[in-house]
């Protein structure tokens, strides 16, 4: 799949750009911590569906690429051993999901709802927490996918991150939520 893949936050301080030829696995995550995640930083509407799903890519870090601002990424954490939710510090726009570590070479990137370029959704994962039944499909296939493109990436040797330094740890100090902060995003 090809197509313009550059994204900016919403007060246009930040621009990134996923790499246009970048495979992927473009699905729709409907998890509490996404929701959760989106509602903190005060991007329910602009990264939520109508159903509380995040359009999510998932592709190799190697395909991500800052344009401008990157001075303002800024990262938090659900939990101390949660995700690293990667978002512009400027204005709270989602940017995208990492691993803790770059030893496993994964970025969920977060594209805003029904956006073009990332080919069919193939995939609804984390379902139960959605505004409405959604059948849960395509999570093998979702796994199997991202697991051999990690696989790839860490035989290859194609593993660099943007988002992590070459130390291995994240370029931004994580802000990691209080349980009450948490509680207070999450969804109803």
């Amino acid at each position: 799949m090809t197509g313009d893949r550059t994204h900016s936050c919403t007060c246009g301080t930040m621009r990134w750009r996923i790499a246009p030829a970048a495979r992927g696995t473009h699905l729709v995550c409907y998890c509490e911590d996404c929701q959760t995640a989106a509602r903190f930083l005060k991007h329910q509407t602009t990264r939520l569906d109508s159903d509380g799903g995040t359009e999510i890519f998932q592709t190799l870090p190697m395909h991500f690429e800052f344009l401008d601002g990157r001075d303002h990424l800024a990262v938090l954490r659900l939990g101390p051993k949660g995700l690293l939710r990667w978002h512009a510090g400027c204005c709270g726009t989602p940017i995208a999901n990492t691993l803790p570590t770059p030893k496993l070479p994964f970025v969920g990137a977060i594209v805003p709802p029904g956006v073009d370029g990332y080919g069919p959704i193939t995939a609804f994962v984390n379902t139960t927490p959605a505004a409405r039944p959604i059948k849960e499909t395509g999570v093998l296939g979702a796994h199997l996918s991202i697991i051999g493109r990690i696989l790839r990436a860490r035989l290859s040797g194609k593993g660099k991150s943007p988002f992590f330094g070459d130390d291995g740890t994240p370029v931004v100090v994580p802000r990691v939520l209080s349980l009450q902060d948490r509680n207070a995003a999450r969804p109803n």
